[in-house]
């Protein structure tokens, strides 16, 4: 029998643990939008673990060439999902592909003068680490330091674009609950307090008020777990919108009131003639090609003549069907809840007599006012 040491056996978990989203893309990567960036991130993440492999199994010496190979691939996969988190929350005409992954290029770049370093020096960094020293190992620091602020800043990009995007979610979907990104939101603040804290771990091994020598090992098996798990979210079955909406033209309109009113009215005519309002899922992308409209002009005449978003005005048609439903038949609220694509019976009674109770209100002003 095999035995094996602690550090052997996690190093092997870790491998097999990526071979859940090994298959995950094997079997997803057609349905996804951001098929090749996850296809990318998936078969690289486990050179994340060659150092940590070459130190556990004790092959340092034969293999000491590849020490430094894979230093940037944290950035680069960072950059990855950067560009595929964009995939799925923007239409393609909004961003460039080129300029995402460009931080990941630049580490890659610059990690270059690692691999000219010395076989001793590649030796003694895995078999004794790198502690203090900072005249000796200032370019590892500096280097090391460098990416982890390449990876804070794209992390908070990516969650800023994810918040941003749930933040407009009402208006360019209607059922919100399918196309949200929450878990994806918690995993990258995750990846953002890991940078900072390694970033930080940096400076104070650098100045030997933390000896630790094997940090660089442990950062590498600590990038290694979140970006499966990033990996793991992203590929999830679910259904995708990527927005079609201009958020800094939606928040400050300036379109003329005649080109809103068209707007609207030709938005009205599409949802009673379409029926639109009884599609489950439906997007303000493909509304818009109903109605003939820019979908960011769609979106601002609605949130200023209205005051509604998106999802507001269709509302406002299902429940108007909800109500000529149920007062001409004995159907029930549940029913009508599954066929409108409410979450439950309870939210559709809420929302009805609250629904009711404003068209109320409406009426009695307009009868004072006359």
């Amino acid at each position: 029998m095999i035995s094996m040491t602690p550090y052997q056996i996690l190093v092997i978990a870790a491998l097999i643990l990526w071979l859940v989203p090994l298959m995950l893309i094997w079997a997803r990567f057609d349905r996804l939008p951001h098929g090749r960036e996850m296809l990318l991130v998936v078969l690289l993440s486990p050179a994340l673990l060659i150092e940590t492999s070459l130190c556990a199994f004790e092959m340092s010496t034969s293999w000491h060439f590849l020490v430094a190979v894979f230093s940037a691939l944290p950035a680069l996969l960072t950059s990855l999902l950067c560009l595929a988190v964009t995939r799925l929350l923007l239409d393609k005409t909004r961003y460039s592909a080129r300029l995402m992954v460009l931080p990941g290029i630049l580490a890659v770049l610059l990690s270059v003068p690692l691999l000219f370093f010395s076989s001793e020096y590649k030796s003694a960094v895995l078999t004794e680490g790198v502690n203090g020293q900072l005249a000796q190992h200032w370019y590892v620091y500096g280097y090391t330091l460098l990416c982890q602020l390449s990876v804070l800043w794209q992390a908070f990009a990516a969650e800023n674009r994810l918040r941003e995007y749930q933040f407009f979610l009402s208006d360019q979907v209607v059922d919100t609950h399918l196309y949200r990104f929450s878990i994806s939101i918690k995993v990258f603040g995750s990846l953002i307090t890991l940078a900072f804290c390694v970033a930080v771990a940096i400076i104070l091994v650098a100045v030997t008020w933390l000896p630790l020598s094997q940090w660089l090992q442990i950062m590498q098996v600590c990038y290694f777990l979140i970006f499966i798990v990033l990996s793991l979210v992203l590929m999830e079955k679910r259904r995708y919108s990527p927005s079609p909406l201009d958020y800094a033209r939606l928040q400050q309109p300036d379109y003329p009131e005649e080109q809103l009113r068209d707007a609207l009215t030709q938005a009205e005519q599409a949802m009673l003639k379409h029926k639109a309002y009884k599609k489950i899922g439906l997007r303000l992308k493909d509304f818009s090609r109903a109605t003939h409209v820019d979908p960011t002009l769609l979106a601002a005449a609605m949130r200023t003549l209205l005051k509604r978003n998106f999802r507001a005005f269709v509302y406002h048609y299902r429940l108007e069907y909800a109500k000529r439903i149920l007062m001409r038949s004995d159907v029930r609220v549940s029913d009508v809840a599954r066929r409108l694509g409410f979450d439950s019976e309870r939210f559709l009674s809420e929302l009805f007599v609250k629904y009711v109770h404003k068209m109320a209100r409406d009426e009695d002003s307009r009868g004072h006012d006359s």
